[in-house]
Protein backbone atom coordinates (compact mmCIF):
# COMPACT_ATOMS: atom_id res chain seq x y z
CA UNK A 1 0.00 0.00 0.00
CA UNK A 2 1.57 3.61 -1.12
CA UNK A 3 0.12 6.68 0.49
CA UNK A 4 0.76 10.24 -0.65
CA UNK A 5 -1.01 13.91 -0.47
CA UNK A 6 -2.29 13.13 -3.97
CA UNK A 7 -2.62 9.47 -5.12
CA UNK A 8 -3.49 6.52 -2.71
CA UNK A 9 -3.05 3.05 -3.68
CA UNK A 10 -4.59 0.09 -2.33
CA UNK A 11 -5.39 -3.61 -3.02
CA UNK A 12 -8.62 -5.27 -1.66
CA UNK A 13 -7.93 -9.14 -2.45
CA UNK A 14 -8.24 -8.86 -6.20
CA UNK A 15 -9.52 -5.85 -6.62
CA UNK A 16 -6.53 -2.48 -7.12
CA UNK A 17 -7.83 0.81 -6.28
CA UNK A 18 -6.69 4.26 -7.44
CA UNK A 19 -7.75 7.26 -5.63
CA UNK A 20 -7.00 10.84 -6.26
CA UNK A 21 -6.81 12.28 -3.05
CA UNK A 22 -5.75 16.25 -3.58
CA UNK A 23 -9.07 18.05 -2.71
CA UNK A 24 -10.86 20.54 -3.05
CA UNK A 25 -10.32 19.75 -6.98
CA UNK A 26 -7.99 16.75 -6.99
CA UNK A 27 -5.53 18.72 -9.53
CA UNK A 28 -2.92 16.53 -11.10
CA UNK A 29 0.36 17.53 -10.44
CA UNK A 30 4.05 16.24 -11.44
CA UNK A 31 4.92 14.55 -8.48
CA UNK A 32 1.24 13.16 -8.23
CA UNK A 33 2.33 11.57 -12.14
CA UNK A 34 5.64 9.94 -11.09
CA UNK A 35 3.42 8.57 -7.84
CA UNK A 36 1.11 7.11 -11.01
CA UNK A 37 3.68 5.52 -12.85
CA UNK A 38 4.61 3.60 -9.70
CA UNK A 39 1.24 2.26 -9.12
CA UNK A 40 0.45 1.08 -12.41
CA UNK A 41 4.16 -0.67 -13.07
CA UNK A 42 2.99 -2.68 -9.71
CA UNK A 43 -0.49 -3.02 -11.61
CA UNK A 44 1.18 -4.70 -14.07
CA UNK A 45 3.43 -6.94 -12.12
CA UNK A 46 0.46 -8.46 -10.14
CA UNK A 47 -0.94 -11.17 -11.38
CA UNK A 48 -3.43 -11.77 -8.88
CA UNK A 49 -5.43 -8.37 -9.49
CA UNK A 50 -8.62 -9.04 -12.15
CA UNK A 51 -10.13 -5.46 -11.51
CA UNK A 52 -8.95 -1.74 -10.85
CA UNK A 53 -11.27 1.12 -9.62
CA UNK A 54 -10.67 4.25 -10.01
CA UNK A 55 -11.76 6.74 -7.85
CA UNK A 56 -12.03 9.69 -5.86
CA UNK A 57 -11.79 12.17 -2.13
CA UNK A 58 -13.39 15.41 -1.92
CA UNK A 59 -16.41 16.67 -4.15
CA UNK A 60 -14.68 16.57 -7.76
CA UNK A 61 -13.07 13.78 -9.42
CA UNK A 62 -10.40 15.79 -11.03
CA UNK A 63 -10.39 19.47 -12.30
CA UNK A 64 -7.03 18.76 -14.71
CA UNK A 65 -3.65 19.23 -14.33
CA UNK A 66 -2.74 21.85 -12.01
CA UNK A 67 -2.44 25.35 -14.22
CA UNK A 68 0.74 26.30 -11.80
CA UNK A 69 2.49 24.00 -13.28
CA UNK A 70 1.30 24.30 -16.78
CA UNK A 71 2.48 28.03 -16.49
CA UNK A 72 6.34 27.18 -15.30
CA UNK A 73 6.71 24.32 -17.91
CA UNK A 74 5.73 27.30 -20.24
CA UNK A 75 8.28 29.28 -19.39
CA UNK A 76 10.84 26.47 -19.28
CA UNK A 77 9.65 25.36 -22.88
CA UNK A 78 9.30 21.85 -21.22
CA UNK A 79 5.69 21.80 -21.56
CA UNK A 80 5.27 19.43 -24.22
CA UNK A 81 8.94 17.45 -23.68
CA UNK A 82 8.29 16.89 -20.04
CA UNK A 83 4.39 18.04 -18.77
CA UNK A 84 2.64 16.27 -21.61
CA UNK A 85 4.59 13.39 -22.55
CA UNK A 86 4.19 12.09 -19.68
CA UNK A 87 0.25 12.81 -19.35
CA UNK A 88 -0.43 10.84 -22.58
CA UNK A 89 2.03 8.26 -21.81
CA UNK A 90 0.54 7.87 -18.28
CA UNK A 91 -2.92 7.63 -19.80
CA UNK A 92 -2.17 5.30 -22.33
CA UNK A 93 -0.34 2.97 -19.61
CA UNK A 94 -3.60 3.32 -18.24
CA UNK A 95 -5.91 2.51 -20.89
CA UNK A 96 -4.10 -0.75 -21.63
CA UNK A 97 -3.31 -2.25 -18.48
CA UNK A 98 -3.81 -6.33 -18.55
CA UNK A 99 -7.18 -6.24 -16.55
CA UNK A 100 -10.55 -3.57 -16.63
CA UNK A 101 -10.33 -0.28 -15.25
CA UNK A 102 -13.59 1.09 -14.27
CA UNK A 103 -14.05 5.14 -13.04
CA UNK A 104 -15.89 5.83 -9.95
CA UNK A 105 -17.29 9.77 -11.19
CA UNK A 106 -19.00 10.75 -8.06
CA UNK A 107 -18.12 14.14 -8.67
CA UNK A 108 -17.75 16.20 -11.81
CA UNK A 109 -14.65 15.94 -14.15
CA UNK A 110 -13.08 18.32 -16.17
CA UNK A 111 -10.25 18.61 -18.74
CA UNK A 112 -7.70 16.19 -18.17
CA UNK A 113 -9.47 14.81 -15.02
CA UNK A 114 -12.14 13.77 -17.37
CA UNK A 115 -9.53 11.99 -19.10
CA UNK A 116 -8.20 10.28 -16.67
CA UNK A 117 -11.74 8.45 -16.68
CA UNK A 118 -11.79 8.07 -20.77
CA UNK A 119 -8.93 5.94 -20.29
CA UNK A 120 -10.47 3.71 -18.07
CA UNK A 121 -12.50 0.94 -19.75
CA UNK A 122 -15.67 1.61 -18.11
CA UNK A 123 -17.40 4.65 -16.55
CA UNK A 124 -20.07 4.52 -13.65
CA UNK A 125 -21.45 8.40 -12.26
CA UNK A 126 -23.47 9.85 -9.88
CA UNK A 127 -26.40 11.57 -11.34
CA UNK A 128 -25.45 14.87 -10.50
CA UNK A 129 -21.53 14.64 -11.89
CA UNK A 130 -21.30 17.18 -14.84
CA UNK A 131 -18.25 16.11 -17.46
CA UNK A 132 -16.85 18.92 -19.62
CA UNK A 133 -13.49 19.57 -21.83
CA UNK A 134 -12.96 23.52 -21.77
CA UNK A 135 -9.59 24.08 -22.90
CA UNK A 136 -10.20 25.62 -26.25
CA UNK A 137 -11.70 28.65 -23.50
CA UNK A 138 -7.82 29.27 -22.77
CA UNK A 139 -6.64 28.73 -26.54
CA UNK A 140 -5.59 24.77 -26.07
CA UNK A 141 -7.37 21.51 -26.97
CA UNK A 142 -7.77 18.22 -24.86
CA UNK A 143 -4.07 16.99 -25.71
CA UNK A 144 -3.97 13.98 -23.60
CA UNK A 145 -6.34 11.67 -25.57
CA UNK A 146 -9.83 13.07 -24.88
CA UNK A 147 -9.98 14.06 -28.80
CA UNK A 148 -9.47 10.88 -29.84
CA UNK A 149 -11.04 8.80 -26.58
CA UNK A 150 -14.58 11.30 -27.00
CA UNK A 151 -14.93 10.56 -31.11
CA UNK A 152 -14.58 6.70 -30.49
CA UNK A 153 -17.43 6.77 -27.94
CA UNK A 154 -19.81 9.39 -29.35
CA UNK A 155 -18.65 10.50 -32.93
CA UNK A 156 -16.41 13.43 -34.42
CA UNK A 157 -19.87 14.98 -34.88
CA UNK A 158 -20.73 15.25 -30.99
CA UNK A 159 -17.07 15.47 -30.01
CA UNK A 160 -16.58 18.44 -31.77
CA UNK A 161 -19.31 20.04 -30.45
CA UNK A 162 -18.45 18.79 -27.52
CA UNK A 163 -14.73 20.02 -27.17
CA UNK A 164 -15.50 23.71 -29.49
CA UNK A 165 -17.99 24.91 -27.39
CA UNK A 166 -16.81 23.19 -23.97
CA UNK A 167 -20.33 22.33 -23.57
CA UNK A 168 -20.51 20.60 -20.21
CA UNK A 169 -22.36 16.90 -20.27
CA UNK A 170 -24.86 15.74 -18.04
CA UNK A 171 -24.50 12.05 -16.23
CA UNK A 172 -27.75 11.18 -17.73
CA UNK A 173 -26.51 12.51 -21.26
CA UNK A 174 -23.19 10.67 -20.92
CA UNK A 175 -25.14 7.64 -20.27
CA UNK A 176 -27.59 8.15 -23.88
CA UNK A 177 -24.43 8.64 -25.52
CA UNK A 178 -22.30 6.01 -23.89
CA UNK A 179 -19.94 7.93 -22.06
CA UNK A 180 -20.81 6.63 -18.89
CA UNK A 181 -21.87 2.87 -18.46
CA UNK A 182 -24.70 3.49 -15.85
CA UNK A 183 -25.67 5.94 -13.33
CA UNK A 184 -25.17 4.93 -9.65
CA UNK A 185 -29.07 6.23 -8.51
CA UNK A 186 -28.95 4.31 -5.04
CA UNK A 187 -25.54 4.56 -3.19
CA UNK A 188 -22.26 5.94 -4.86
CA UNK A 189 -20.54 5.73 -7.91
CA UNK A 190 -17.95 3.78 -6.27
CA UNK A 191 -20.10 1.45 -4.81
CA UNK A 192 -21.41 0.56 -7.86
CA UNK A 193 -17.80 0.39 -9.40
CA UNK A 194 -17.05 -1.93 -6.69
CA UNK A 195 -19.01 -4.25 -6.99
CA UNK A 196 -18.86 -4.10 -10.75
CA UNK A 197 -15.10 -4.97 -9.63
CA UNK A 198 -16.04 -7.75 -7.53
CA UNK A 199 -18.30 -10.10 -10.03
CA UNK A 200 -15.21 -9.30 -12.20
CA UNK A 201 -12.86 -10.98 -9.75
CA UNK A 202 -14.76 -14.06 -9.12
CA UNK A 203 -14.72 -14.90 -12.25
CA UNK A 204 -11.67 -16.45 -14.34
CA UNK A 205 -8.01 -14.43 -14.28
CA UNK A 206 -6.93 -16.28 -17.28
CA UNK A 207 -10.51 -14.92 -19.26
CA UNK A 208 -10.77 -11.54 -17.80
CA UNK A 209 -7.42 -11.08 -18.91
CA UNK A 210 -8.42 -12.28 -22.52
CA UNK A 211 -11.47 -10.42 -22.89
CA UNK A 212 -8.91 -7.28 -22.25
CA UNK A 213 -6.32 -8.02 -24.51
CA UNK A 214 -8.64 -8.69 -27.39
CA UNK A 215 -10.28 -5.10 -27.04
CA UNK A 216 -7.11 -3.62 -26.23
CA UNK A 217 -5.31 -5.08 -29.64
CA UNK A 218 -8.32 -3.30 -31.63
CA UNK A 219 -6.34 0.24 -31.16
CA UNK A 220 -2.99 -1.29 -30.07
CA UNK A 221 -1.66 -0.26 -33.82
CA UNK A 222 -2.53 2.87 -33.87
CA UNK A 223 -1.87 3.91 -30.47
CA UNK A 224 1.90 4.99 -31.21
CA UNK A 225 1.17 7.22 -33.99
CA UNK A 226 -1.99 9.06 -32.02
CA UNK A 227 0.24 9.77 -28.78
CA UNK A 228 2.65 11.33 -31.03
CA UNK A 229 0.08 13.06 -33.14
CA UNK A 230 -1.29 14.60 -29.88
CA UNK A 231 2.23 15.25 -29.00
CA UNK A 232 3.02 17.66 -32.47
CA UNK A 233 -0.53 19.21 -31.85
CA UNK A 234 0.45 20.34 -28.21
CA UNK A 235 3.58 21.92 -29.39
CA UNK A 236 2.01 24.08 -31.64
CA UNK A 237 -0.45 24.96 -28.82
CA UNK A 238 2.50 25.73 -26.53
CA UNK A 239 3.81 27.96 -29.29
CA UNK A 240 0.87 30.14 -30.20
CA UNK A 241 0.44 33.54 -28.89
CA UNK A 242 -3.14 32.64 -27.87
CA UNK A 243 -2.56 29.81 -25.46
CA UNK A 244 -0.06 32.24 -23.35
CA UNK A 245 -2.83 34.86 -23.44
CA UNK A 246 -5.33 32.64 -22.32
CA UNK A 247 -3.15 31.30 -19.58
CA UNK A 248 -2.54 34.71 -18.34
CA UNK A 249 -6.34 35.68 -18.38
CA UNK A 250 -7.15 33.12 -15.88
CA UNK A 251 -4.81 33.59 -13.43
CA UNK A 252 -6.10 37.42 -14.26
CA UNK A 253 -9.40 36.09 -13.78
CA UNK A 254 -10.35 37.89 -17.20
CA UNK A 255 -11.97 36.83 -20.42
CA UNK A 256 -9.12 36.12 -22.30
CA UNK A 257 -8.32 38.44 -25.79
CA UNK A 258 -7.14 35.96 -28.48
CA UNK A 259 -5.26 37.05 -31.63
CA UNK A 260 -5.99 34.13 -33.98
CA UNK A 261 -2.39 33.96 -34.65
CA UNK A 262 -1.45 30.69 -36.14
CA UNK A 263 1.27 28.80 -34.06
CA UNK A 264 4.54 29.28 -36.32
CA UNK A 265 5.51 25.71 -38.87
CA UNK A 266 8.53 23.79 -37.41
CA UNK A 267 11.60 24.13 -39.55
Amino acid sequence: MSNNPGIEFRKEGRIGIIRFNNPPLNLGTNNGLALLEQILADIESDSELRAVVLTHNGKVFSAGSDMNEIQKHLEKNTYVSEKMESEVRLRTRLSLLPIPTIAALDGSAYGGGFDWALSCDMRVAAPHVVLSLPEVNIGSFPGSGSAYRMTRLIGSGRAMQFMLFAKQMSAQEALSLGVVNEIANEGTAYELAYRWAEEIAAKSGSAVRAVKEALSRIFMTEQRWLDLTQLEISQKVADSADFREGMQAFFEKRPPIFEGDAAPDSK
